[in-house]
């Protein structure tokens, strides 16, 4: 499970992988800046260490962003087999350099979309960390994830709840929203830009991410929501000046002890209630 030690230095190996040298003394001195991935991923890991693997468990994250949960995995479970997809190429960079710089070597990224993922049978395990809601397809994608799972394979799945469900302490934080980036696209005819976009859909509700599972084909194990009043209020600290960068960074330093810490007590609780979604299933 995550530790206070985890969680609080949880994105720090990405200091390596960076290439300003202001960008790199703040991953090394305070880990990720941003208390949401910790939260999700640590939601995710703890899940994880809770399923029965097998040894040598061979693992898929598609999408993974900063790749906090597969450092951490790389490194707690030294013989599994790791494969990371994200379509960032940005983010992939950064991964590949700070496995150059470390001692990863069961942990392998590829640069591509988790919507191209087209492999049979082979993964012991597959991680998807607020992507689906990204997602025309939702029910396609996941299919190619079945597909490309075990027999008694499973699926950790987090996603952001319906916005207009979640709880906010601060108005500004009802209209606050994902922006999707432009990445080059290499084929044949040359180089293309394409648009990746942010939320194609309002999120879900319990009730809609399990429908969405089971018609995948999956068998749920558990659906329960996750980050409650305590992370909420960690991550608006964090992102409190959202509209404006220079100023969200700012104060995003300046209200780091109380955010952090917050943060863990958040993650470290069961919810009843909570701002997203956290889905176990299986392939039967």
């Amino acid at each position: 499970m995550v530790s206070f030690w985890d969680f609080v230095s949880m994105g720090r190996e990405q200091w390596k992988g960076q290439r300003s040298v202001l960008k790199a003394a703040v991953f090394l001195i305070l880990g990720t800046p941003d208390t949401h991935t910790r939260l999700r991923n640590t939601y995710v890991i703890n899940q994880i260490e809770r399923l029965d693997l097998p040894p040598r468990s061979r693992v898929l994250d598609g999408g993974f962003g900063r790749a906090i949960t597969l450092f951490w995995l790389a490194r707690h479970h030294p013989d599994w087999r790791l494969t990371g997809v994200e379509l960032d190429p940005l983010m992939a960079g950064d991964a590949r350099r700070v496995i150059g710089r470390g001692d990863y070597p069961n942990l392998e990224i590829i640069e591509d979309s988790a919507e191209d993922l087209d492999e049979e049978g082979i993964y012991d395990l597959i991680i998807s960390i607020d992507i689906i809601e990204h997602i025309e397809d939702d029910v396609g994608f996941l299919r190619r994830y079945l597909r490309a799972l075990k027999p008694g394979g499973y699926l950790v799945l987090h996603v952001p709840k319906r916005h207009q469900e979640q709880w906010r302490l601060l108005p500004a934080f009802r209209q606050f929203h994902v922006h999707g980036f432009v990445r080059d696209k290499h084929t044949d005819e040359g180089i293309h830009h394409v648009r990746v976009h942010g939320h194609v859909r309002d999120e879900y509700t319990v009730e809609e991410l399990g429908q969405v599972a089971e018609k995948a084909g999956f068998k749920i194990l558990d659906l329960h929501e996750t980050v409650g009043h305590w992370g909420e209020i960690s991550f608006e600290l964090n992102q409190l000046f959202w509209r404006y960068p220079a100023l969200r960074y700012f104060f995003a330093l300046l209200t780091y002890p109380i955010a952090v810490p917050m943060g863990y007590i958040d993650a470290s609780r069961n919810h009843t209630t909570g701002n997203s979604l956290l889905l176990t299933a299986t392939r039967e």
